[in-house]
Parts: C-alpha cells; structure tokens; sequence
C-alpha cells in the first residue's frame, strides 16, 4: 500500500505556479517535437526537398524532446526542494549528443 504526505508546510503559489509553467512549456516542446517529425515524414521521397532537410529536423525534435525532459526535471526538483525535509533529487547523467558526421561531399 502506498500513501502519500503532504507537506509540513505549504508550497508556495507562485512556486506552484511556476511548476506548472514548466511542465506546460514541456507539453509546448513536445508538440513541436512531433509537428517536426511529421514535417520531416512528409519530405521523404519529394524531389525538391533538400537532403539537409529531413536529418536537420530530426535533429531539432531531439533538441526540443531533450528539452522537455530538462524541463520536467527543473519542475519536479524546484518541487522537492520546496520545504524542509524534502529529499534532494539525484543528479542525471547529462544524455550525449549525438549528430551525424560533419562531413558532406
């Protein structure tokens, strides 16, 4: 059985608030994370699409998804360091970057 505490005190409202905007820009990030994996969908097989295109949105919606995850990371740490006796959160690994080969002919 699980139960939860609410807190010895209250949280703030405007860290709340706060929290709040940041998982909503989360959401936004996501969207356009999935708006450009569909944008660079419908390029595939168009001949007047530049091959740039496609690996260069790909790489923007792993931008915007690293970024909603960055973005619900700050939210749930701004909320467990909100009062005492709350636990500190434990550090991630930064994820590498990985972008494809510099080299074009």
């Amino acid at each position: 059985m699980v139960s939860h505490s609410t807190p010895a005190h209250p949280i703030p409202a405007e860290l709340l608030d706060r929290v709040a905007q940041l998982r909503t820009d989360a959401e936004l990030m996501d969207g356009y994370a999935r708006r450009l994996l569909a944008t660079a969908a419908a390029l595939n097989g168009r001949v007047a699409a530049p091959e740039w295109g496609r690996p260069t949105l790909a790489r923007q919606a792993a931008a915007c998804r690293t970024t909603a995850r960055q973005l619900r990371f700050v939210a749930e740490a701004l909320l467990s360091q909100s009062g005492p006796g709350r636990c500190r959160p434990r550090r991630r690994p930064a994820a590498p970057a990985v972008l494809p080969a510099a080299g074009r002919e």
